[in-house]
């Protein structure tokens, strides 16, 4: 129960104030104190009306504190990045029917809400924090994502549904980091922001939170994870994204943080080049190669890498479904595929969250029940492996029409993360009156690495057909991440559309650009 987890956070609360809880720009936050902080804001929250409350703020403990008196009182939050247009925010605010929002960060502009400055709500002692039994089935938070139709979706998480998921999570992270630090790159707006937050705090481990604007600069997150004061990371759960910017700081290693011994890695693509490097500067540690829906709670599958998964040509497993989730790759035609064969990855169990919001959106079709137990069809290809493993191979709608021929982009972008000098790849398609008119691929080179434009195409050739190898070929020297640490994809396609739109389009181009 999530009562049982807030629980554990309010006796560190109460028996180790001075602890470090939360460590980041704004400085350090004792558990004390955060916990004064919430029984403030908690007192202030009978002056919202019922249903969800709107948090507006980027890596403020502030934001932290106001998400805790929110669980405490069993109300149900929406955490909105500041970083995100104003617009959209007051969108989500409109589809989750709310009209205040908690603000911890000065200079936010929202014309179309009453905003409530956490700033001016005096702490009071943690006695005051809400106390008291609330039902599993109540919301715990709802995580709004980018719709496929432009309009934000949220997804709605029970306090059941988080449960379930830190029933093995939480264990699973603290037998291989202990009471250490755990590291928090994600923005609060997204579930992996979630399951960096709760788990660690429950244990009594300080969180901490590298501000997004740091995502691009290693250096800056290498000098907050170091230079703190009061505490070294021991965990670490982000995209391979982040990882390959860490990798451009040779201090990022096991001399530097000796108590750095547990990643996760997941949300995109994980390139076996990034696992191996990251071993040879964390010799000792343990990697988990993760993957889980924000619509199934954040993880599903944590399977913890092996040397040997590195030595074949397949792609790195993600092992079974964990806890009490279930896992069934389904065909096209509804039925159940074999062994090695390929379909529709479908979950099931308690982790599965109640569905989206606006409670009319059309992919509220995803959520099904299977055999009695509450489902989501997840919209991943991929298949089960003689081990039993999962394995993935992209999203079903990453599939376009080019030229006559049906192009999987996920193919093409795992073919080029393969060649040994390049270190990350993505790919995306321009359209024109809705059909296909380019496919441009976007490279970032490993370092000390200068190949020739007729080289990539030439190797790609080697393991793709010629009619799905991209003929225009973009180097960057960094990939512009979004506040959630993934690919900005949508920066990518501005930057297709533009060349498509000067005529560019289909020719051999192969430019330097720098995203950063």
């Amino acid at each position: 129960m999530v009562d049982l987890m807030l629980s554990r956070i309010r006796d560190h609360m109460m028996r180790s104030p001075h602890a470090p809880a939360l460590v980041g720009e704004a400085g350090v936050m004792g558990f004390g104190e955060l916990g004064q902080r919430c029984a403030g804001i908690a007192t202030h929250l009978h002056e919202l009306p019922e249903g969800p409350v709107l948090i507006v703020g980027h890596k403020d403990h502030d934001c932290i504190a106001a998400m805790l008196a929110c669980a405490f009182a069993g109300r149900c939050f929406i955490f909105a990045d500041r970083m995100n247009p104003a617009q959209r925010i007051e969108r989500i605010a409109a589809i989750a029917g709310v009209e205040n929002a908690l603000v911890a960060s000065p200079d936010i502009a929202l014309s179309t809400l009453n905003l409530l400055d956490t700033r001016g709500m005096k702490a009071l002692p943690m006695e005051a924090i809400p106390s008291g039994p609330v039902a599993g089935s109540n919301l715990f938070y709802i995580v709004f994502t980018s719709g496929s139709t432009g309009v934000p979706k949220g997804v709605a998480v029970t306090r059941d549904n988080f449960a379930a998921f830190d029933a093995w999570y939480g264990p699973l992270r603290h037998t291989h980091a202990g009471l250490g630090a755990h590291v928090n790159h994600a923005s609060l707006a997204f579930d992996m922001g979630m399951l960096d937050l709760w788990p660690a705090l429950a244990t009594g481990t300080a969180v901490i939170l590298l501000d997004h604007r740091n995502n691009v600069f290693a250096r800056n997150n290498m000098r907050l994870m170091s230079e703190n004061g009061v505490t070294t990371p021991a965990s670490w759960f982000s995209t391979p994204s982040l990882l390959q910017i860490m990798r451009t700081d040779k201090g990022f290693n096991a001399e530097t943080f000796p108590q750095l011994k547990c990643f996760f890695v997941g949300g995109e693509v994980v390139q076996k080049s990034l696992i191996g490097d990251l071993w040879r500067r964390f010799p000792e540690a343990v990697v988990f190669h993760a993957y889980g829906p924000t619509e199934v709670t954040c993880v599903t599958h944590a399977k913890a890498l092996k040397p040997a998964d590195l030595e074949t040509a397949d792609l790195l497993p993600l092992g079974p479904a964990l806890a009490k989730t279930t896992m069934r790759i389904v065909k096209p035609n509804g039925t159940l595929a074999a062994v090695g064969e390929p379909g529709e990855v479908m979950l099931s169990g308690p982790q599965v969250a109640v569905g989206y919001l606006p409670q009319d959106h059309p992919r509220n079709v995803a959520f099904v029940s299977w055999q009695g137990e509450p489902s989501y069809r997840t919209g991943d290809l991929g298949f089960v492996d003689q081990s039993g493993d999962l394995v993935l191979l992209g999203r079903i709608d990453r599939q376009v029409k080019w030229n006559g021929n049906r192009i999987e982009l996920d193919e093409i972008e795992g073919v080029a993360c393969a060649l040994p000098y390049v270190a990350q790849a993505s790919c995306v398609p321009t359209f024109r009156g809705g059909r296909v008119t380019n496919i441009v691929l976007f490279l970032q080179l490993a370092p000390d690495q200068d190949i020739a434009r007729d080289t990539i195409i030439q190797d790609m050739c080697q393991a793709l057909p010629a009619v799905m190898v991209p003929r225009d070929i973009h180097l960057v020297s960094k990939f512009q991440l979004t506040i959630n640490g993934k690919i900005d994809t949508a920066a990518l396609r501005a930057i297709a559309d533009m060349d498509g739109a000067s005529g560019n389009a289909g020719s051999l181009s192969y430019q330097k650009l720098d995203l950063a």
